[in-house]
């Protein structure tokens, strides 16, 4: 009974050889940057983000100062 089972189970699959790019290798702008530059554009988009954010909450009545 187990002979049948183990014969009639699908093949192991092999081992993933080819590892996808990370997404600095995909996007060009990103591999031409420094580590520091892209911490830097990292905050920056991080500020950005975050005062675009308290300004809508300051629009919409939901933050009071």
């Amino acid at each position: 009974m187990f002979e049948d089972l183990r014969h009639a189970a699908p093949p192991e699959p092999e081992p993933y050889e080819d590892a996808q790019p990370t997404l600095v290798e995909r996007l060009p702008l990103f591999s031409r940057l420094t580590p520091p530059q892209r911490f830097i554009l990292a905050l920056l988009l991080f500020m950005n983000v975050t005062v675009l954010g308290f300004g809508c909450l300051l629009a919409f009545d939901r933050l009071i100062l």
